[in-house]
């Protein structure tokens, strides 16, 4: 990598969440054997879509500006089982409480250097595969044990970068919940963003992307003639190539519900969990949060989990003592924070009663769009860590098998590391080799 000095740093700041439609949509689930035509007719709604195989619906008012009176109708209506407003989600919280001075020459000595070596058959960076983060949560340790061979790993996010070298052997077809698309992340960038993409070595500070360039680029960026990547490009295929590191011969399946903006509606992640209970995951990852409830979200993780499917989920990065944030705090699901390479908790990562345990959320180096590779911080990186070895647990137990109780009960206790924080991060860090050593 070329001197830090002939590099330049590009911050870009999530941008805020614009409102598809004017007109209030709604998330109906129906009591068996009603019929959503009767309910569209009584409240003057119309249908959007529907989730296969179950009585959920999406539908639509008709704009008359009387949408409490409308929800409040629809809840009244005895052949409703539930109803709620449709939410915004967003990929990541907008608050940002890391500096970034001082990170840059760590994420160079990550990157450095572009050593190749051979894994499970693809040609891939050597920080990616020997990083401290995965010493630390015993991967390496177990790797002549079980890789997730037979395992599958669905996640809800932005997609991925299909071409990538290391992934591509490992993808399932992917499901397009924005578009009925590829899943594909590379899918609606200008042309002038993918050639950056081919000049970039891209690094990821939860909230924002940091693209180191040589001066040539940087020049051009200067100028503002150069083009700028949305904020969220490449947060899904850093999420694969996490759960790939740790279970490399897992089968992976990406569900795109996420813009390159980070935003989406509480329908589509709920379509994406029931989405990757049809596809057979053992596994489904979420590297999101958020504070608001949905009684319809609940259910359909409860139906995943009843499937067979573990469920993770991020528990956030405002720095804060969170009880209640959701998936991560509905029952069944694993909340997961992040930790730095000392055992301690990150200073970005939430705690509390929502976390189930912890796993590194540092200098996590994975894969992103234009075949390239990234250090990326957040929880968003530990969650696929617990992802991946369940992966690897699920492998060693048969399909539909992956135990969550097996890696809460054997996690390392990290809390006299951590004074403050004592019965703040669940049941501590994930310890992957003693999971298999008790699973056996």
């Amino acid at each position: 990598m070329k001197a830090l000095g002939a590099v330049l740093v590009l911050i870009l700041v999530l941008s805020s969440s614009r409102a598809e439609s004017d007109r209030q949509e709604y998330i109906v689930t129906l009591k068996r054997g009603q019929q959503i035509s009767a309910i569209n007719n009584a409240h003057k709604t119309r249908t959007v879509r529907k989730i296969p195989r179950t009585s959920i619906y999406l539908v639509q008012d008709d704009g008359d500006g009387r949408e409490n009176g409308t929800l409040n109708d629809l809840q009244k209506d005895p052949a409703i089982e539930s109803v709620e407003k449709n939410g915004r989600v967003k990929l990541r919280s907008d608050r940002q409480a890391l500096p970034i001075n001082g990170l840059t020459s760590a994420m160079a000595s990550l990157l450095d250097g572009q050593s190749l070596t051979n894994f499970y058959g693809t040609t891939v960076l050597k920080s990616y595969i020997d990083q401290p983060a995965l010493t630390l949560a015993r991967v390496t340790a177990v790797r002549d044990i079980s890789t997730g061979a037979g395992a599958r790993v669905a996640y809800i996010d932005t997609g991925v970068d299909p071409y990538h070298p290391a992934l591509r052997p490992w993808l399932e077809p992917g499901v397009d919940l924005l578009s009925d698309g590829t899943g594909s992340e590379l899918e609606g960038l200008s042309s002038a963003m993918a050639s950056l993409l081919d000049s970039a070595m891209a690094s990821l500070l939860d909230g924002r992307f940091f693209f180191l360039l040589d001066s040539a680029m940087a020049s051009l960026l200067d100028s503002g003639r150069g083009p700028v990547f949305p904020p969220d490009f490449g947060h899904g295929c850093l999420v694969a190539g996490v759960i790939h590191v740790i279970a490399p011969n897992a089968r992976i399946i990406p569900i795109k519900a996420f813009d390159l903006y980070g935003n989406t509606t509480m329908f589509r992640v709920i379509e994406g969990v029931y989405r990757a209970k049809d596809l057979d995951a053992d596994v489904l990852n979420m590297s999101f949060s958020a504070s608001q409830y949905s009684v319809t979200l609940r259910k359909a993780i409860a139906d995943a989990s009843a499937a067979g499917v573990a469920v993770v989920a991020s528990v956030g990065n405002d720095g804060l003592n969170v009880n209640h944030i959701y998936p991560a705090s509905y029952p069944g699901v694993i909340g997961v924070a992040a930790t730095d390479l000392n055992d301690r908790l990150a200073g970005f990562s939430n705690y509390g009663k929502s976390v189930s345990m912890v796993a590194p959320g540092t200098y996590i180096v994975s894969t992103v769009p234009g075949g390239k590779y990234a250090a990326a911080w957040g929880t968003s990186f530990s969650t696929p860590i617990i992802s991946g070895a369940l992966a690897v647990l699920a492998a060693t137990r048969g399909h539909g098998q992956a135990d969550s109780s097996l890696v809460l009960n054997t996690a390392d206790d990290i809390d006299k590391l951590n004074p403050g924080f004592e019965k703040q991060l669940g049941r501590g860090r994930i310890n992957l080799r003693r999971a298999l050593k008790e699973k056996n």
